[in-house]
C-alpha cells in the first residue's frame, strides 16, 4: 500500500522510490508553455487525475539533488543560498533531440515529484518547483540545469520611473529616475520634489499612512503643509528657504492596513514586487516572526536596488533568514540557539562521517543602531532656527544602542564587537536585540559537518537536530540548528551543517 504522505514515505527505509519530472519550456513558435512529462520507469495518469491520462516517458535516470545554506562566513541570517545541480535524461534514441530547438528554457517552471514505486499520481509528492537554467546535450544524455526561485529576487525592486512630463510625473531633471519607495516609519527623509512650481514632494509610489512631520533644514513647518496621503505626496503653501525632509509612516497594503512589523513588509514586498503568490508563502512563518519581533522599522528606498538587497537589510535587522524550501514555498524565520524536542536523533547508527569546522570568534559586544536619519546634513544645510536637539540628529547618521560582557574579553582577548545598523525605530527594540544577539554571540558557538545514510527529504533548514556521539564532548547530547544541508538522492546520503 502506497504511503499518504511525504513524511510517511521518507521515514520507509525499505520503500522503492519512484520519481517524476514536470518540465514547462516555453515552445517560440507558438508562443505557449508546453509541459513534458518524464519518470525514471514509465508512469500514466488516470482518467481522474490532473493532469488525467498523461504518459511519464521512462527517461529519468538522476533525481534531484538539493543544497541549501543560511551559514556564509560564518555569519547566519540573511537571503539563504540555495543550489540545485540538475536532473538527467536518457536520449540514446534522439527522442529528445527536438528540444535543442524551439523552446526557451530559462526562467521556466520544473516540478520534481517522489512516490513509493506502484503509488498513485495523488501519492506522489512534489519535492521540488523551481525554474530551469539551460540544457546540456551530449549524444546519449540530455541533462537540465535548475534554478531557484530565489533569483527572482536578483531584478529591481523599482522599476517605474518619472516620465519627466510635468505635473506629478515630473520635470526633465528627473526623468527616468526611480520613484521612491517607503516602508514602515522612516525619519529626515528626503523627499522627491516632483514639482517646483507647485513645491509638490513625493516620499512613495502609493498610499501611505501619514507625513508625520516636513522640516525647513530641520526645522519643523507647522503650518503650510498639504498632504496627499493616497499618493505619498505632500505639497507646500510656499517656497522653501533649505532643503526639505520629512518623517513619514510609509506604505499600506492592498487592504489598506499600515506595515511597520518586518515580517509583514518582506510579505508585501515579495508579493507586490517579487509577484510571488500568496499561495507560495509560508504564512505561518510570517506570523511566527511577526511574534517573535513586532518592533517597528523603517527603510526608504529612491534609487535602483535589488530586491534581495532590500530583503536582507530588513531580515539582518530582526536577524532572520529567507528563502524557499524544497516544495517553492518562501519562508522567514528568526535565528535563535536551538531549544525545544530535536526534529532528527543522530548517534553512530546513522553518522558515517563527523567533522567539526571552524567557528567565529565570539563577540564581547553587540551594538544595535537604531532611529536610523535618513538625510545626513551639514551645519550650512539648516535653519538658524531649528533646534538643539534636531541639530544634532540630522548630523548623525543613526543612533545605537549596546550590550557587552567583559568575561569574553578574558576568554577570548581578540574578540571583536559586532555592529548591527538596522532598521529599528526605537530605542528599546535595539536594546532588546542587542541583548538577544549578545546572549547568542558571546561565546563559541560550534558548527560539525555530519554526513549520514539516510532517506533524503526528511529534514529541513532551521529545523533542530540532537548529536549523540563518542567524540567532541557529546556524549551526553547536545542539540544544534541545521544551517546547510546536500542531499543527494542517487546513494540516499545526506550531508547537514550544524550550528549551536
Amino acid at each position: 500500500m502506497s504511503h499518504t504522505t511525504l513524511a510517511d514515505l521518507v521515514a520507509d527505509p525499505y520503500a522503492k522510490k519512484s520519481y517524476l519530472a514536470i518540465i514547462n519550456p516555453y515552445k517560440i513558435s507558438s508562443t505557449t508553455i508546453t509541459p513534458f512529462y518524464y519518470s525514471d520507469s514509465g508512469f500514466v495518469t488516470t482518467p481522474t487525475d490532473t493532469p488525467a491520462n498523461i504518459y511519464f516517458d521512462a527517461r529519468l535516470i538522476e533525481p534531484l539533488g538539493f543544497s541549501r545554506s543560511m551559514f556564509s562566513s560564518n555569519k547566519l541570517g540573511g537571503e539563504s543560498t540555495a543550489s540545485f545541480g540538475s536532473i538527467v535524461l536518457t536520449n540514446n534514441d534522439g527522442g529528445l533531440d527536438t528540444l535543442a530547438t524551439d523552446y526557451a528554457f530559462d526562467g521556466r517552471e520544473i516540478e520534481i515529484k517522489v512516490g513509493e514505486a506502484g503509488a498513485s499520481y495523488s501519492h506522489h509528492f512534489t519535492i521540488f518547483k523551481g525554474s530551469m537554467r539551460s540544457l546540456e546535450f551530449d549524444d546519449a544524455l540530455l541533462t537540465i540545469q535548475m534554478r531557484d526561485k530565489q533569483d527572482i529576487f536578483e531584478k529591481d525592486l523599482q522599476t517605474t520611473l518619472y516620465a519627466g512630463s510635468g505635473g506629478t510625473e515630473g520635470t526633465s531633471n528627473i526623468k527616468n529616475t526611480p520613484k521612491p519607495l517607503l516602508f514602515g516609519e522612516c525619519k529626515n527623509v528626503r523627499p522627491v520634489l516632483v514639482d517646483p512650481t507647485n513645491f509638490i514632494y513625493q516620499v512613495h509610489t502609493g498610499a501611505i499612512q501619514d507625513i508625520v512631520t516636513v522640516y525647513d533644514g530641520a526645522l519643523v513647518l507647522s503650518s503650510g503643509v498639504t498632504k496627499d496621503l493616497t499618493n505619498g505626496r505632500f505639497t507646500l503653501s510656499t517656497e522653501p528657504t533649505n532643503e526639505v525632509t520629512c518623517d513619514v509612516q510609509g506604505a499600506k497594503n492592498g487592504s489598506g492596513t499600515y506595515l511597520y512589523k518586518a515580517a509583514d513588509i518582506i510579505d508585501y514586498i515579495i508579493q507586490t514586487y517579487g509577484g510571488i503568490s500568496s499561495s507560495d508563502i509560508d504564512s505561518a512563518s510570517i506570523s511566527a516572526l511577526n511574534t517573535a519581533n513586532a518592533n517597528k522599522i523603517g527603510i526608504y528606498i529612491d534609487y535602483i536596488t535589488p530586491i534581495n538587497e532590500v530583503l536582507d537589510l530588513i531580515a539582518d535587522t530582526v536577524g532572520a533568514f529567507y528563502g524557499f524550501d524544497r516544495e517553492s514555498d518562501f519562508e522567514i524565520a528568526r535565528v535563535d540557539l536551538p531549544s525545544g524536542t530535536a526534529a532528527l536523533e543522530l548517534d553512530s547508527t546513522n553518522i558515517l562521517e563527523i567533522e567539526r569546522l571552524s567557528s567565529a570568534l565570539p563577540n564581547y559586544r553587540i551594538r544595535v543602531g537604531y532611529s536610523r536619519n535618513f538625510t545626513a546634513m551639514n551645519e550650512s544645510d539648516l535653519s538658524a532656527t531649528a533646534t538643539t536637539a534636531q541639530r544634532d540628529f540630522v548630523t548623525r547618521d543613526m543612533l545605537y544602542e549596546k550590550d557587552d560582557t567583559a568575561a569574553t574579553l578574558v576568554s577570548y582577548p581578540l574578540s571583536k564587537e559586532m555592529v548591527v545598523e538596522s532598521l529599528f525605530l526605537e530605542v528599546a527594540a535595539a536594546t532588546a536585540e542587542a541583548t538577544r544577539l549578545l546572549s547568542i554571540y558571546d561565546t563559541q558557538r560550534d558548527v560539525y559537518r555530519v554526513k549520514l545514510k539516510t532517506q533524503p527529504y526528511s529534514i529541513k533548514l532551521n529545523s533542530v537536530v540532537n548529536i549523540t556521539f563518542s567524540r567532541y564532548n557529546l556524549t551526553a547530547g547536545k542539540l544544534f540548528r541545521c544551517v546547510g544541508m546536500s542531499e543527494d538522492a542517487t546513494v540516499n546520503e545526506v550531508t547537514l551543517d550544524l550550528w549551536g
